[in-house]
């Protein structure tokens, strides 16, 4: 495109892919054991099962901020798709538009 831009839609449809699936593969099996962990207060020791709660909490929390980061990762993975189709379509649009007008 002289003087402009080329967007490579297949670059966009690779780097959603990579942003959906990378690390949903990477922490699903590891947050999910996260998620079902099996401690109590008492697996602390007596001297120490006052720091349960807080322990507990933590865990949750950072469980909590990597089901958030899935999610944002996929929405934006959704968009770069869209953006990817958005750019083909409107390429095709012109492409058309061009031969159209050479008539």
């Amino acid at each position: 495109m002289a003087g402009g831009h080329k967007v490579d839609t297949d670059a966009l449809t690779r780097a959603a892919r990579a942003l959906s699936e990378m690390p949903r593969n990477t922490v699903q099996q590891p947050l999910a054991a996260v998620k079902d962990v099996q401690i109590i207060a008492a697996d602390f020791g007596e001297a120490h099962a006052q720091n349960f709660q807080p322990y507990q909490t933590g865990v949750q929390k950072i469980a909590g901020m990597v089901d958030a980061y899935l999610k944002a990762s996929d929405a934006f993975a959704q968009k770069l798709n869209a953006a990817g189709g958005h750019y083909q379509a409107n390429e095709s649009q012109s492409s058309s538009d061009i031969k159209g007008a050479g008539k």
